[in-house]
């Protein structure tokens, strides 16, 4: 009796590690929305189990896993998020930063704006017509306060305040420009190369932080083995041309 109930506990044991939809093989991965085709790329080389990717505003998913949301990585569009998350003791080792990104203004293609060879923020208001408005992530998300702060360090906060629309991350920036439901909005360089968008210019990146991509484990992972394999694929080669392919720089 004892020896059939060894066996069972071993059984249970190893049942989860090599059960391909089981609990403990699957990766929870919360990503920044600009992540989305990168992480979904990275996900299929990865053998470290089956990768289940959530994306966001890094803000919105740092929250959810402060108050409980199961997950096992976390990937966040900036270093804020990641330290809101260590003073909530829900990091699991350090962080790893695995790229880097640049922050742009947009306009949909074909439009008068695109036309104009408008090379700075100044430049931008000048030819904006009377009503136009600027399409720009919600306070507390990373690209939305990246760009927010190039504009005050410019002197131009002021300028830009009533121009400017908030949205949801900086996907809903994105496809709010391409749909040509506003006329110019600030994304990362990355998004700006998918869709049906034309880079008016890059802010100067010595006007706010560095946009850095940082990478965690977290505490409360269901997946621990997953979630440090997880991150050690980032550092590997193959993640790295992924990265580098879709436009992100390396550090």
């Amino acid at each position: 009796m004892r020896a059939g109930w060894l066996l069972l506990a071993a059984l249970a044991l190893a049942w989860p590690a090599h059960a391909e939809d089981g609990e403990r093989a699957r990766v929870r991965v919360f990503a920044a929305a600009s992540l989305t085709e990168v992480v979904e790329a990275l996900a299929r080389p990865f053998e470290g189990g089956h990768v289940v990717p959530s994306f966001g505003a890094s803000s919105e998913l740092a929250r959810q896993i402060r108050d409980g949301a199961p997950a096992d990585v976390f990937l966040s569009a900036s270093r804020e998020w990641v330290e809101f998350l260590r003073a909530a003791s829900a990091l699991d080792g350090e962080p790893l930063v695995f790229a880097r990104n640049a922050l742009v203004c947009v306009a949909p293609r074909g439009s008068p704006l695109a036309a104009q060879g408008i090379a700075d923020p100044r430049a931008l208001l000048a030819h904006l017509a009377p009503g136009d408005r600027v399409a720009i992530a919600d306070a507390g998300v990373p690209a939305g306060d990246y760009a927010r702060e190039a504009l005050a360090r410019l002197g131009l906060r002021d300028a830009y305040r009533p121009r400017l629309v908030g949205q949801k991350d900086v996907r809903a920036v994105l496809h709010a420009v391409e749909r040509g439901e506003l006329p110019a909005g600030f994304v990362y360089a990355t998004d700006a190369k998918l869709a049906a968008v034309e880079r008016l210019f890059a802010l100067d990146p010595t006007t706010h932080p560095p946009v850095e991509y940082q990478a965690a484990a977290l505490r409360a992972a269901a997946n621990p083995a997953g979630a440090r394999a997880f991150l050690l694929h980032l550092r590997s080669d193959a993640a790295r041309a992924l990265l580098s392919d879709a436009g992100f720089a390396l550090p």
